[in-house]
Order: C-alpha cells, then sequence, then structure tokens
C-alpha cells in the first residue's frame, strides 16, 4: 500500500488511539505524525493486509513514549486548580454531555495502568479482538484476555469512585 493511501484510510483511528491512550490533546498531531514516520521508513515491512495491526503496534509504543515522557515533566496545575473555561457562544446540549462524557472517560482511561488501558481501548473503543491485540502487543491470547477482564473490573471501579464524587458534588451521576 502506499503511504498516502496508508495515512488517508488510517490517520483517523490512530489519532483516536493515541488520544484514548493518553498522549495529551495538544501532541496527538504530533504523536501521529511519528507513527506515519515510522510507517514511512518500514513500508516495505508493512504486509498486505496487516497495515492496521502494524500502525496500531507503533501507535502503542509511540503513546507509551509519550506517557512516560509526560509523567516525568512537571505538571501545570490540578485540575481543581484550573478554572472553568465556559465558551460564550451557544452550544447544543448534546455537544457538552458528549465533551463531558469524554473528559470523563479520559480521566477513567488515565487511572488505569498502562498494560490494561492499552487492552481496554484496543478492545473496547477500536473494536479489535483479543487475538489482534495478542498479536500487537506481542502477548499470549490468555495474557490479553486476563488483561481485559482486569481491565474492566478496575475500570468499573474508576467509574463507581467517579460517580460517588460527582453526587457528592450535585452532579449526575
Amino acid at each position: 500500500m502506499e503511504l498516502r493511501a496508508l495515512f488517508e484510510t488510517h490517520y483517523p483511528s490512530i489519532w483516536r488511539l493515541l488520544r484514548r491512550l493518553g498522549v495529551r490533546h495538544a501532541r496527538v498531531d504530533d504523536a501521529a505524525q511519528e507513527v506515519f514516520w515510522v510507517a514511512a521508513r518500514r513500508l516495505s515491512d508493512i504486509e498486505p493486509g496487516r497495515e492496521h495491526s502494524f500502525l496500531y503496534g507503533v501507535a502503542l509504543r509511540v503513546a507509551s513514549q509519550e506517557v512516560r515522557r509526560e509523567s516525568g515533566a512537571m505538571p501545570l496545575a490540578t485540575l481543581e486548580e484550573v478554572p472553568l473555561l465556559v465558551d460564550e457562544r451557544p452550544s447544543a446540549e448534546e455537544q457538552l454531555a458528549e465533551r463531558q462524557a469524554r473528559a470523563l472517560l479520559d480521566d477513567a482511561l488515565d487511572a488505569l495502568p498502562q498494560d490494561l488501558r492499552a487492552v481496554l481501548v484496543l478492545h473496547e473503543l477500536e473494536g479489535l479482538e483479543l487475538r489482534q491485540i495478542a498479536e500487537i502487543e506481542a502477548i499470549p491470547v490468555g495474557t490479553a484476555s486476563s488483561r481485559l477482564r482486569r481491565a474492566r473490573e478496575e475500570f468499573s471501579l474508576i467509574a463507581k469512585r467517579m460517580r460517588a464524587r460527582l453526587q457528592a458534588r450535585g452532579g449526575n451521576g
């Protein structure tokens, strides 16, 4: 497959995957570019029909590097310290609810260990099968299955804690 076609076909899913794996919004475009730079350099190594798996594998490594880099950086402020920015333009209630849901999802995913997060994102949000995830992560299918089960359990606990906090503050839970 030619690089342009590879990019046009897979860029949206790679961007989304990087974001869901914890790459900061401001760095997602650069991280996606890095994924496709690697693909460009290794284009001849990509087996036909396996482009998606190759790109996801590269994206997982790039996201891991980004998350490690960020965890070493000093945080600018905690969420509680940042005043809420209100968009004065009218927006549809559905758009607001969707943004809030995405932010809550990102917070919940941020709380998961990276190995569990990767499997959960690939399966639940990207729709990959366990065998594909095992191949991308270079782990046995049983390990991928176990990580997915643990990730779901941990995600459920995190979601319950978040709901309780929202209800305690008088929000919708």
